[in-house]
């Protein structure tokens, strides 16, 4: 199957290329323009890769640095990443999830079951530094699709934090677990969908989370 790929990017590209093929969770698809060849590495969601989206991908190894990442292909990427399953990898005793004073896994185990039926199988634990020195952005929560993993900043590890703000950056992160984004006719990755938005809603404290954070932002960034 390796050298089918290979075969039909070089002859849809028309330029020799030196293929590899990786199983990297961040980078689904690289391209360096050398002389004479180009070097791409792909994951290996592309070996099953359609034929309109090989031919959209050849097209723009072809163009060279002037080119513009495919539509087609952008879609691919983004539907096949949310199809991805590496949470085996997480090593869950490695997991911090009780902190000085909220205990993530009982939040999480307690909105699983309040607004998902318990349906949702996803790890989580704290990140980053609980210092409150001026940043100009932090993300509050991060969710990794393949990795099936909720990441919570410490900084909402506090005793001046209400707990419907954490419970409900917990939720947020939850939701992008059962909304999955997709990419426009512009191209542009969506991730905040409307189904997202009117789930979001559906939280109890939505309008009180919404409304601390943004009373309190000036704590947090510059």
């Amino acid at each position: 199957m390796l050298k089918t790929l290979y075969e039909q990017l070089q002859t849809l590209s028309g330029l020799n290329l030196k293929l590899r093929i990786n199983d990297n969770r961040s980078t689904m698809l690289s391209v360096r323009w050398e002389q004479g060849h180009a070097r791409v590495s792909l994951h290996r969601m592309f070996l099953k890769a359609p034929v309109n989206v090989m031919q959209e991908l050849a097209r723009y190894i072809k163009a060279g640095r002037s080119g513009s990442l495919p539509l087609e292909v952008k879609k691919f990427i983004e539907y096949q990443t949310q199809k991805m399953d590496y949470s085996h990898s997480v090593k869950k005793g490695e997991l911090s999830t009780r902190g000085r004073r909220f205990d993530l896994l009982a939040i999480y185990d307690s909105l699983n079951e309040s607004y998902f039926g318990s349906d949702l199988q996803l790890a989580i634990t704290w990140y980053g530094h609980p210092s409150r020195r001026l940043r100009s952005q932090i993300n509050f929560g991060l969710y990794c699709y393949p990795l099936k993993l909720i990441k919570i900043h410490r900084l909402l590890d506090s005793f001046d934090i209400p707990d419907y703000v954490v419970h409900f950056v917990v939720y947020h992160e939850m939701l992008h677990s059962v909304c999955a984004p997709f990419v426009n006719q512009r191209g542009m990755t969506i991730v905040h969908t409307p189904e997202f938005k009117q789930k979001e809603r559906e939280f109890q404290f939505f309008h009180e989370a919404h409304q601390w954070i943004q009373l309190n932002k000036d704590r947090f960034f510059k």
